[in-house]
């Protein structure tokens, strides 16, 4: 049976379905690997230790040589020229201005990060000046420990404070320039490599070790004072770890200088009398 025309179902138009949305392909994240710390080597600090070295022989035998030649001094021996405070740290300033840039450019060619970022200087912000009071305090300790073992009247660094102009400018290089520089080279560049050989309690022991021992001539190698230096070391490279901040040591380093310096201001009057210190 045929059903009628009218009634016939008419055709279906045809449905265009969307087109399937590609799915888009997640190119890998690369995450750039963490920067190694330190970026320098053993050798680079080692470089470092034997550039300064060279820097402060060479201009220590230019100033002695070049104050020698002036009239009023030609009649000094160079030995005595060689303790003037003006000669020494003309001399070690004027080395240190080549070291840093020195250091910097080593730095900066291992290692993608700035200078100061590379080394960890971490300016501590406002607890700033609490660091350098804590650098008094440690002074003021040892200062009174060191009552109790044999330390020695005379001291080879006696030499260099031979009035109250010398003892203000070595007074002023001790608490500046001296300990930037010490700073950087042990609690910025060979802590970090001797903590990667070694782990942190030798890496803190034979950084004080090392900072004890380049004092040891002004010392006169005694055992006492350099025993004292070795605690000091000990304190600014746990300071170092501990706060993540060359910066953190380096003013502790200032405040100790600072109150070392000041009481001998006291001592000796205003640095007038210097013989009352003196042995």
């Amino acid at each position: 049976m045929s059903l009628p025309p009218n009634l016939m179902p008419e055709p279906s138009e045809s449905v265009n379905l969307p087109e399937p949305v590609p799915t888009p392909v997640l190119e890998p994240v690369v995450v750039p690997p963490r920067p190694q710390f330190p970026s320098w080597s053993g050798w680079e600090v080692l470089a470092v230790l034997v550039f300064t070295i060279l820097a402060v022989f060479a201009f220590s035998l230019i100033a002695l040589f070049a104050v020698h030649s002036m009239p009023q001094y030609h009649n000094l021996p160079l030995t005595d020229l060689a303790t003037d405070a003006r000669v020494v740290v003309g001399a070690q300033a004027a080395a240190y201005a080549l070291v840093l840039p020195f250091m910097f450019v080593l730095v900066r060619t291992r290692s993608r990060e700035g200078f100061a970022k590379a080394i960890h200087w971490n300016w501590p912000g406002a607890s700033a000046p609490g660091f350098f009071v804590m650098g008094v305090v440690l002074a003021l300790v040892i200062e009174s420990l060191s009552r109790f073992l044999p330390i020695p009247k005379s001291l080879p660094l006696d030499k260099f404070f031979n009035d109250a102009a010398s003892a203000y400018l070595m007074a002023a290089f001790g608490i500046t320039l001296a300990p930037l520089l010490e700073e950087l080279f042990f609690r910025g560049l060979l802590y970090p490599v001797l903590r990667r050989w070694l782990g942190l309690a030798a890496a803190v022991l034979f950084t004080a070790l090392a900072f004890a021992a380049i004092h040891g001539a002004q010392l006169g190698y005694a055992w006492a004072p350099i025993l004292g230096i070795f605690v000091v070391g000990v304190v600014f490279t746990l300071a170092r770890e501990r706060t993540n901040s060359v910066a953190a040591s380096f003013l502790m380093h200032c405040g100790y200088n600072f109150s070392l310096f000041f009481l001998l201001w006291l001592a000796s009057d205003h640095y007038r009398h210097l013989e009352k210190v003196a042995g």
